[in-house]
């Protein structure tokens, strides 16, 4: 398993096998500073739980300020709430995909949407339960989670089609097809549409940020950010990686400690493979950071790192001894992913950081 990059890059497969949620679901220096710093925003660090005032000019909004909603709602409205199972026809094929709709809501004001990936072999219900319940988490701050099925395509398995693991079907299309439907029935505030997923779905996210930041006003990749080069990068987008500093099926250090290097040539070409702490500075400077970093310890075992100056937000969670599990999720499989930090819960840490991010 702990074969060279170069191999990884040949054999999709290998990296597949490490993508599998078992479950169904730096370069600059730095400095360490003590503090319950949780949310920030291109540089302004805060308290958990308070939204942080703007230095600069749109970096962040205002103290109670909330990003405002834009969106022509739909003439008929659906009055569909709760649980809402639905297809969308793409590339001639049938894809499903599960919507979580506030019961509050009313179809008069845009509500922000969160896409929520699933791992390998995943579905809509296992990454929600896994990434604790997000979605009832999300529904109370009057967000609209919807969580996609994949599809095995030219693999033995359901997963994504991020660079070097597949290429069809094109999940891109089905997410914008999946969320123009979702526009044309919900209320749905456009410049608030996010993503977020783990492992395979943790992929998914990242090529979405570089395949369609024009949409998406934030991404959230877990245990999956170093499974796509970063030099694909396009334009500017915020970005919070969470991500186990032990975890062994999405290394942290890249297969063998030796991660692959980013490389604008090959990128969205070949499965990638590559360290963290290596690739999150490339996003940083993508997202126009001045490159040193600050280390928060937010609690005993999570550090929140954060580039400063930024054009967008830029950070990445450190669970620190965790494995390729959710921060403040349950232990599955009795550990054999790698141990559940508990300090801190990432779904309220994601729902917090996208509570201040909206597309100017």
């Amino acid at each position: 398993m702990m074969g060279s990059v170069q191999n990884a890059r040949r054999r999709p497969s290998l990296l597949l096998a490490l993508l599998v949620l078992v479950t169904a679901t730096a370069g600059a220096c730095s400095s360490v500073t003590a503090g319950p710093a949780t949310i920030t925003s291109q540089g302004v660090t805060t308290t958990a739980g308070s939204v942080p005032a703007a230095t600069t000019p749109g970096a962040v909004l205002p103290v109670g300020q909330t990003p405002a909603a834009t969106a022509s709602c739909p003439a008929q409205v659906s009055a569909r709430k709760g649980v809402v199972d639905d297809s969308v026809v793409v590339g001639g094929l049938k894809r499903t995909y599960r919507l979580w709709v506030p019961q509050t809501y009313t179809g008069t004001t845009p509500l922000p949407i969160i896409v929520n990936y699933h791992g390998t072999g995943g579905d809509p219900q296992s990454i929600d339960d896994f990434s604790s319940n997000l979605s009832q988490k999300a529904n109370a701050r009057n967000y609209l989670v919807v969580a996609p099925q994949a599809d095995k395509g030219d693999s033995s398995t359901v997963r994504w089609s991020v660079p070097g693991i597949g290429t069809v079907p094109d999940d891109v299309a089905f997410t914008n097809a999946m969320l123009d439907k979702i526009a044309a029935e919900f209320c749905v505030n456009a410049k608030r549409v996010y993503a977020t997923g783990f492992s395979s779905g943790g992929a998914m996210t990242t090529w979405i940020a570089c395949s369609d930041s024009d949409r998406f006003a934030a991404a959230v990749p877990g245990g999956g950010v170093n499974l796509v080069d970063p030099s694909c990068q396009k334009a500017p987008i915020p970005m919070f990686a969470y991500h186990g500093t032990k975890d062994q099926f999405a290394f942290f250090n890249g297969i063998g400690d030796k991660p692959t290097a980013p490389d604008p040539a090959t990128a969205g070409k070949f499965a990638f493979f590559g360290g963290v702490e290596q690739d999150m500075p490339y996003w940083a400077k993508g997202n126009r950071c001045q490159p040193n970093y600050t280390d928060y310890k937010i609690a005993p075992d999570a550090t929140l790192r954060v580039w400063p100056n930024c054009m967008v937000s830029t950070q990445l969670l450190l669970a620190i001894g965790g494995g390729h599990t959710f921060p403040g999720g349950v232990t599955r499989l009795n550990g054999e992913l790698g141990a559940t930090i508990q300090d801190i819960n990432m779904a309220d840490e994601m729902l917090n950081w996208f509570d201040t991010q909206s597309k100017l």
